[in-house]
């Protein structure tokens, strides 16, 4: 696969586990949090082994997370954010967290 590729599959892990870390915070089913921390567990697994294929520059980052901003706004809309509430602010730190945990600028 090409670095655009990675790039697109990157941002898409990378909002998957925003989601999953903001749906962990604000969810009111408590019985779920395990199963979402188990989520952003493999999340995680899966964007070191992406990540550790390219090296990776300020543009690369830069498309990166204009990736996962983008791909945020589409799992945001899936069915089990239903009756979730929660501020924009909150969406921006989670993804500018998860972000940071991958690549230091």
């Amino acid at each position: 696969m090409g670095k655009n590729r990675i790039i697109q599959i990157i941002g898409k892990l990378i909002a998957g586990m925003t989601s999953h870390k903001i749906l962990c915070k604000n969810t009111n089913k408590k019985e779920s949090i395990n199963h979402m921390e188990s989520e952003i567990i493999n999340y995680r697994g899966e964007l070191i082994d992406f990540i550790a294929e390219y090296n990776w520059n300020t543009n690369d980052k830069n498309k990166i997370k204009e990736e996962a901003k983008k791909r945020i706004k589409l799992e945001l809309r899936k069915p089990h954010f239903k009756g979730i509430y929660f501020p924009q602010s909150e969406v921006d730190k989670f993804l500018n967290q998860s972000i940071k945990e991958f690549f230091t600028n």
